[in-house]
């Protein structure tokens, strides 16, 4: 019978548990993108520059979470990953903190002025997070992991512009509706999001050698400052 078995070669497959955890929740904040975009519709008429704006955000988030679901699921396998409980679920908390910014209590919008200027910063946070995650490609993951150190596109001018461009999305949030809840969030997220790229230039610097060379010639978060 053993000698029957040495003839057949078993190919062991790794579970990927990031990508059965993940997929479910963003195809969730998909389905909900998808019913905010059939409101927008519902609504659009008579048309104005608001309803406009908000359709166009709704839109980019659907393209931005259909194309994470898609490189999410054909991810490639990590070289390394964060063995750190406290830095992976800082990791996981600041993914999912923005979320709760649609759950806090409205306020009334009565400057127009203000909500177009927040709408035009969420618009450009949202492009540029589509743009930053095109180029990432298959190396996407929440926690820290290396994979493949990508330095095209984007990560030419900063080390993590999909932090930076998801904190210039929720600005425009807190921008639009200002109140304490939504100023304690913005800043609490800023404080993770910087955190999490601490702890994920450690890991990359310990897996490529060339990582430190590219941290001297480019800014974490804004060229020239930080």
């Amino acid at each position: 019978m053993l000698s029957f078995l040495k003839g057949f070669h078993v190919k062991v497959y790794k579970i990927d548990i990031g990508r059965l955890i993940v997929l479910p929740i963003f195809t969730l904040i998909l389905i909900i993108n998808f019913l905010n975009i059939y409101k927008d519709f519902k609504a659009l008429l008579p048309i104005n520059m608001i309803k406009v704006f908000g359709l166009t955000y709704h839109l980019l988030f659907v393209c931005f979470y259909v194309l994470i679901i898609l490189l999410y699921f054909l991810r490639v396998s990590a070289i390394s990953t964060s063995k750190s409980f406290i830095t992976n679920t800082i990791a996981v908390i600041a993914t999912l903190l923005p979320f709760t910014l649609p759950l806090l209590s409205k306020v009334p919008l009565v400057n127009p002025g203000r909500i177009l200027a927040a709408d035009l910063i969420i618009i450009s946070g949202i492009s540029f997070s589509i743009y930053a995650l095109s180029t990432l490609g298959r190396n996407i993951s929440i926690i820290p992991q290396a994979r493949k150190l990508v330095k095209s596109g984007p990560y030419r001018f900063v080390r993590h512009p999909l932090y930076l461009s998801e904190l210039i999305s929720v600005f425009g949030f807190v921008l639009g509706e200002i109140t304490l809840s939504r100023i304690i969030i913005f800043l609490l997220l800023i404080v993770l999001q910087v955190y999490r790229a601490f702890q994920e230039e450690k890991l990359l610097a310990g897996i490529f050698p060339e990582y430190k060379e590219y941290c001297s010639e480019t800014a974490r978060f804004i060229p020239g400052i930080f």
